[in-house]
């Protein structure tokens, strides 16, 4: 039982209504511009009104308290709900005030649970001051959310704005939007939460309806992420008239030694039509994919015809990560028409594309590094043909990367990068190209060397641009703009010969390229100077020093080859699934009981694959202590592949890092369950975390009603915003995992009934008192279903208290409570006759009202 007691009519302590259903606490309206209506029935979060606002040529929603300014200190967090109305994704930038002066302003999306207003959805806004793009201290006396767009925007809808304290919250959980339109065309948005709790949001474009420019989508078309500065960027598509490279992540092929094509020999993927399904959609992961049939134009013998491969391309999202892993399987033996083994000389240059990295496409390129057996980098910028350059660092994982220099500028459109990283080392899977004989030159001829060595193409001194291993942005770099393209790049045969020369100076001189070829890749996007291509080139390298060790259960020697591939590889390391960058363990009796041991570096934030795991989320322990779902750790069960995916909110290092996973089944029933009113029309519900728990369950009693399921909370903690004044509820709470729906907790009662004096004991019995307490017990009668009761005397001022009024009223909230299923009896003085009436008597009824 939780009591809260407050003087009547006031706010609770560190707590300041700014709109509930009309302004609150002096709050004046300052709105400007027009667009706004406080007092909407058309989509109400809770209560009877919210706020409606048309934004158009930067007008506002402001709410004033002039004179009566507040600190961040006292309040430091703004919290609301916004409604996106049909639409979704407005923009709004929000501006605190001191004395007509602006103090602070930032883009609102930052706060917004899932990054953006949705469409057809309530989303809780939580601001904290002193984070993100405000980053505030002080006072202010005014609060504009100002449209930030010139032209007109659809109605959007805001609602319960209140200043308060900073709660202490779980990691959110992955945030999924389906079928929005973002840059024209119809896709799935991700918000989830990075290595630093900042959110990131992915939006990948369907590659099966309309087009932009001819561009169906089938790529990402925007990725958003927070700046150092508490600014977001959003890098977007390239355009430049003819819908630009429709995003980045799509498949593209070269086609080199042939008899003859039919069509073009290396056609983008991005305008070529397919299908997509959401694979994986667990709290914390997801797995997104297209398929294709990529067009192949050439071939090596006569008749020369057009035929397809079919191409499968996984985007997986995880929390914790920066990055999203990019995996293509190239299914070459089922090209149509049939294509024999060496019908076709191709390489793959997928993932390939262009995003504006510095958030407008406004800044050249300053420089590109790749690493094949060697680092290459540039040494001046901006990069051209003429740049110096070094290759002299020995190198065992892939990558590619450019970027623009630092730092940041008052426009945010300095220090970008975006690279791509291999999850595999390059022994484990060939990468890079311009080394097949017979096609350009040799590039062996320029590796431990640099540029001060000459010139590496005729009178430039940057190596050619078609002889760069990755193509990357030569390109641009040759013609001009020198704009964000970013591609792979194998050597040619990979796709479709029986024997293709290998990017390497060793032994095995060649591999096969068919029938189905498959590799895995970290899409990198982030500032230049946290050098984020380097740190993820770091953890492959780390990955590569892992052993892994299971004493319950076992580790994952062998997986499929490839996405969608039915054929398996063996690991290595053992235990290291590189189609998804991740640990793989086999679970035993759904427990798992095993050791990872770092040889070198420090393994951040793992994510693992538990295989055979049939049962709920079980309770995790790392080094022999329990782990905190959603704080400690971040959990997806994934039934239909009897997995568990979990990523581990901790950096690992040394041999011994003991993990855990006790399966709990179905979870006990939630305890401590306590709800107690906040305000005349709040109600907060909190309960002990049950481990294993993936979500919970809240039902609520109602007046003239049955215990009904009101809310779905991932956290042990729920706000009913949709409570009346004046009336009692009860509250009981579930506990879900993927074994089932655990036995309801015991019920708890609340009635919103704000009592004056918030402490009696001490203070002496006011017929305020009287009155208040006889309220509540009707309104807990009435939930009983009871009528009110016949008191003795009215609690007029000035009444004096006497044993009978409160004998009566534990008699008549007895009777109620009794009917509930509630405690009854067991008051202090259980017979008052003869004794003197003291407060501690009120305050127990007090706390069984509430």
């Amino acid at each position: 039982m939780l009591l809260l007691l407050f003087v009547a009519g006031a706010a609770s302590a560190q707590t300041l209504t700014v709109y509930d259903d009309a302004l609150q606490n002096g709050f004046l309206n300052y709105s400007y511009g027009g667009g706004s209506n406080f007092a909407s029935t058309a989509q109400v979060h809770s209560g009877t009104y919210s706020i409606a606002f048309t934004g158009a040529a930067y007008n506002a929603v402001s709410f004033a308290r002039p004179g009566q300014a507040v600190t961040t200190a006292t309040y430091p967090v703004l919290r609301f709900w916004i409604h996106g109305g049909a639409s979704g994704d407005q923009q709004l930038r929000i501006y605190l005030q001191l004395n007509n002066a602006v103090v602070a302003n930032g883009e609102l999306d930052t706060y917004i649970t899932g990054g953006a207003a949705a469409a057809n959805t309530w989303r809780e806004v939580v601001v904290t001051f002193a984070n993100g793009p405000l980053a505030y201290n002080g006072s202010f006396d005014r609060i504009d959310l100002q449209s930030d767009q010139a032209a007109a925007q659809p109605t959007l809808y805001l609602d319960d704005f209140v200043l308060g304290q900073a709660v202490a919250t779980p990691v959110s959980t992955m945030q999924i939007d389906h079928d929005v339109t973002v840059q024209t065309l119809l896709s799935d948005r991700f918000t989830w939460r990075d290595s630093n709790n900042q959110p990131r949001v992915a939006v990948l474009a369907h590659n099966d309806g309309v087009t932009d420019h001819g561009v169906y989508g089938g790529a990402l078309r925007e990725f958003r992420y927070q700046l150092p500065n508490g600014a977001t960027r959003i890098a977007g598509v390239t355009t430049y008239g003819n819908g630009g490279y429709g995003g980045f992540g799509y498949a593209v092929s070269h086609a080199s030694r042939y008899a003859g094509c039919v069509g073009d020999d290396s056609p983008l993927g991005a305008y070529v039509s397919g299908t997509w399904t959401r694979v994986f959609e667990g709290r914390h992961h997801a797995i997104f994919r297209f398929t294709q049939n990529y067009p192949r134009n050439c071939s090596t013998t006569a008749p020369v015809v057009a035929r397809t491969i079919p191409i499968v391309i996984d985007w997986m999202f995880a929390t914790g990560h920066d990055h999203p892993l990019w995996a293509i399987t190239w299914n070459v033996d089922q090209a149509s028409p049939s294509a024999p083994v060496d019908t076709f000389y191709d390489d793959t240059r997928a993932p390939y594309g262009e995003l504006a990295i510095d958030g407008q496409g406004a800044e050249d390129i300053d420089g590109t590094a790749w690493g094949d057996r060697w680092k290459f980098t540039t040494t001046s910028s901006p990069i051209s043909l003429d740049s110096t350059w070094t290759w002299n660092v020995a190198n065992t994982i892939p990558f590619v990367k450019e970027w623009i220099g630092g730092p940041l500028s008052g426009t945010n459109t300095r220090d970008a990068t975006m690279g791509i990283v291999q999850t595999q080392t390059i022994d484990q899977q060939d990468a890079g190209g311009a080394r097949d004989p017979g096609v350009g030159s040799d590039i062996r001829s320029f590796w431990n060397k640099t540029s001060a060595n000459g010139n590496a193409c005729g009178a430039n001194v940057m190596p050619c641009p078609n002889d760069w291993p990755y193509q990357a942005n030569a390109n641009s770099v040759q013609f001009g703009p020198n704009n964000a393209r970013l591609t792979w790049k194998t050597q040619y045969g990979f796709i479709g010969q029986s024997a293709y020369t290998l990017n390497n100076d060793g032994a095995t001189p060649t591999a096969p390229g068919y029938p189905k070829k498959s590799y895995s890749t970290y899409i990198v996007i982030g500032t230049h100077t946290s050098a984020p291509v380097e740190t993820q080139v770091a953890q492959v390298e780390t990955i590569q020093t892992l052993t892994l060790s299971a004493t319950v259960g076992s580790v994952a020697t062998s997986g499929p080859a490839g996405v969608t591939r039915a054929d398996t590889v063996t690991y290595a390391p053992a235990g290291y699934d590189h189609v998804y960058g991740a640990l793989a363990f086999l679970a035993s009796d759904n427990q798992l009981d095993a050791n990872i041991a770092v040889g070198a570096g420090s393994l951040r934030k793992p994510l693992l694959i538990i295989r055979n795991f049939t049962a709920g989320e079980p309770a995790v322990k790392l080094g022999g202590a329990t782990l905190t779902t959603d704080v400690d750790y971040f959990a997806s069960l994934r039934a239909s592949a009897s997995e568990l995916w979990i990523t581990i909110n901790r950096d690992l290092t040394g041999a011994t890092n003991h993990l855990e996973l006790i399966s709990a089944g179905v979870p006990s029933a939630p305890a401590g369950v306590v709800a107690g009113a906040v305000t005349t029309t709040r109600i907060d519900v909190a309960w002990t975390v049950i481990g294993g728990a993936s979500s919970y369950q809240v039902d609520r009693k109602a007046p003239g009603g049955v215990f009904m399921q009101i809310a779905a909370p991932a956290t042990n903690a729920w706000s009913d915003l949709t409570a009346a004044a004046g009336t009692s509820y009860l509250y009981q709470v579930r506990a879900v995992n993927g074994s089932g729906v655990s036995a309801n907790s015991s019920p708890d009662l609340a009635t919103t009934v704000l009592f004056t004096d918030a402490a009696l004991p001490g203070i002496a019995v006011k017929a305020i008192h009287l009155a208040q307490i006889r309220t509540a017990i009707d309104a807990v009668r009435n939930l009983a279903g009871q009528g009110s009761a016949a008191f003795t005397d009215a609690a007029n001022a000035g009444l004096v208290i006497k044993s009978i009024h409160a004998t009566q009223a534990r008699t008549f909230l007895d009777e109620a409570r009794g009917a509930l299923g509630l405690t009854t009896g067991s008051y202090t003085d259980n017979a008052l006759g003869g004794v003197r009436i003291k407060a501690l008597h009120w305050q127990e009824l007090r706390d069984r009202t509430q």
